[in-house]
């Protein structure tokens, strides 16, 4: 991960609660994101645009990700600060950056990029974002070039694809009594460490949870609802054996798709 020193506005944050580990005590890439959209809520304490948006819709999401965040009791040992940029503004969208650094070495240990779409809350369309939103901006700008360059392509499963079935629980629902898109990130992770310790996988024969995640890239295409059997389906791309491909389906519709790359080691 590539090193920054001057970055404004920053906010300190907590270190992870326990509660984002996994069993076998790393911060797994669902616990960082949660954790990574709970430094979100800092924002409220500046004049950030996205302060001025009544309802979104995350529609995608890229990630670089040190390994030092995964090794056991790292984020337990050090504090973190957290900065927010905006990456870059369409007509009814736009993407947000949030950087976590290591306080004392300020080394970027994760990037994340979301794009959001404007929805209207009464019509739940897209909508055009405001101008005072556009106005904000320029003084939010992300100076880093943006992660989010292209439409991801379609992730269909192959015929020989792993395929697991997660009921989704209210537990996991949002304010808008959708699953929320953290959820989704878990779904992923158990698929494959079910599909890991199975024997689908190539050099990953243990559970693959136990291996750091670098990169993820996810769309998030259609919602569910509690109470919803989802199919998750994982497969191996045949040439990089870190890349690992998932698709979620509700019924016939792929609702969710992603791209992970693990570490090797």
């Amino acid at each position: 991960m590539e090193t920054k020193s001057e970055v404004r506005p920053l906010f300190s944050l907590p270190r992870p609660p326990r509660a984002l580990y996994d069993r076998f005590g790393h911060l797994p890439i669902d616990g960082t994101m949660k954790y990574i959209w709970a430094g979100y809520d800092k924002i409220k304490q500046c004049e950030f645009p996205t302060n001025l948006i009544k309802m979104t819709f995350l529609v995608r999401e890229k990630a670089v990700c040190s390994p030092k965040l995964h090794e056991k009791d790292f984020p337990q040992n050090h504090d973190f600060l957290y900065h927010v940029s905006i990456a870059s503004v369409g007509t009814t969208s736009y993407s947000v950056s949030h950087d976590l650094f290591e306080s004392t070495t300020m080394e970027r240990l994760t990037r994340t990029e979301s794009k959001m779409v404007n929805i209207d809350p009464e019509t739940r369309k897209p909508s055009k974002l405001p101008a005072e939103f556009l106005d904000r901006c320029s003084s939010f700008k992300c100076n880093d070039s943006v992660l989010i360059t292209e439409v991801q392509g379609d992730i269909i499963p192959p015929q020989n694809a792993f395929k697991t079935t997660i009921r989704t629980r209210y537990s996991d629902t949002d304010v808008n009594f959708h699953i929320n898109f953290g959820a989704y990130y878990g779904f992923c992770a158990d698929c494959a460490s079910e599909a890991s310790q199975s024997g689908y996988y190539r050099h990953y024969d243990d559970d693959i949870s136990q291996f750091p995640v670098l990169e993820t890239d996810a769309t998030f295409i259609g919602e569910s609802a509690p109470c919803s059997n989802l199919d998750v389906y994982t497969w191996q791309d045949t040439k990089n054996v870190q890349d690992i491909y998932f698709a979620i389906y509700l019924k016939s519709a792929r609702i969710f798709q992603a791209r992970y790359r693990y570490g090797l080691e």
